[in-house]
């Protein structure tokens, strides 16, 4: 099965709206894991539109953690249903606690969801904003796709450069910590781009000149369209609204979803296609 982590480097431009329509779009059993920590959830609030009491959620597994008893009935116990055979694991309730996860907690809960992959779920991550030397390497360490989202200016492709490498004095490349992360078990070709369109001032890039500078995989465009997006991130009401250029461009990185997992992982190979 399949583990994707979707997260950006600068700024908000649509992680946790775009997890929720893959998530609910997924052409298998999904969990959906909010793990961003430098916010609270948001999917709670927002696409649940707070019918849901946060009561579950990463706070408890973290808590079980700390006394070796994340198993994973006890992570299961912290999921809410948001569509047949989709399930989510909110994010934390508070800032204090979000931060206090750690690289032990992040491996637990790898482990932990490891039988529900076996299962037949795949994994979806809101991994929200990476950071540097990021606590959550055990999790992106493990992803078939670390897809890193941006828009076409040029504060956000240098962040993500950043991130990603650097130039020398002689301007040759030189691998930064994500890179190096990769590397180190031959992950490096794991990244994946999605590139979000925004309403902005500044000058953006052409797509093939972002693509030439990063020199990452191109998933694919995600358009502006607040009232599509809303539908996931906002919790909207959901007339037509498959038929919105948002939902179009969903279901075409589904489509390259299936390309890209189908060659990096022969779990995945067997039954993408025919259940897409």
């Amino acid at each position: 099965m399949a583990i994707i982590f979707l997260a950006s480097t600068a700024g908000a431009p649509g992680v946790t709206a775009a997890a929720c329509a893959l998530a609910l779009n997924w052409p298998k059993p999904a969990i959906l894991v909010e793990a961003d920590t430098s916010k609270t959830s948001s999917i709670i609030p927002g696409a649940l539109r707070g019918q849901v009491y946060h009561s579950t959620g990463l706070t408890e597994a973290a808590v079980a953690d700390q006394y070796g008893a994340l198993t994973p009935d006890k992570l299961w116990e912290q999921t809410v249903e948001i569509s047949e055979n989709k399930v989510l694991i909110p994010g934390f309730k508070s800032l204090q606690g979000a931060a206090g996860a750690g690289a032990h907690f992040w491996r637990s809960l790898v482990d932990a969801l490891r039988p529900y992959e076996a299962a037949g779920y795949d994994i979806l991550i809101d991994g929200g904003r990476l950071h540097t030397n990021d606590a959550r390497l055990p999790l992106i360490r493990e992803a078939d796709s670390i897809t890193l989202f941006s828009d076409r200016t040029l504060p956000a492709v240098a962040s993500i450069l950043s991130h990603w490498r650097s130039l020398d004095d002689n301007h040759n490349p030189v691998p930064e910590w994500l890179m190096t992360a990769l590397n180190d078990i031959g992950h490096s070709g794991y990244v994946d781009l999605a590139l979000v369109e925004r309403a902005t001032t500044q000058e953006t890039w052409p797509v093939k000149e972002v693509t030439k500078q990063i020199g990452i995989n191109l998933l694919g465009t995600i358009p502006w369209d607040p009232r599509g997006a809303a539908i996931y991130a906002l919790g909207a009401p959901t007339a037509r609204g498959d038929r919105t250029a948002y939902a179009r461009a969903i279901g075409a990185l589904l489509h390259s979803y299936s390309d890209v997992l189908n060659t990096r992982t022969y779990s995945t190979a067997d039954n993408w296609e025919a259940q897409s």
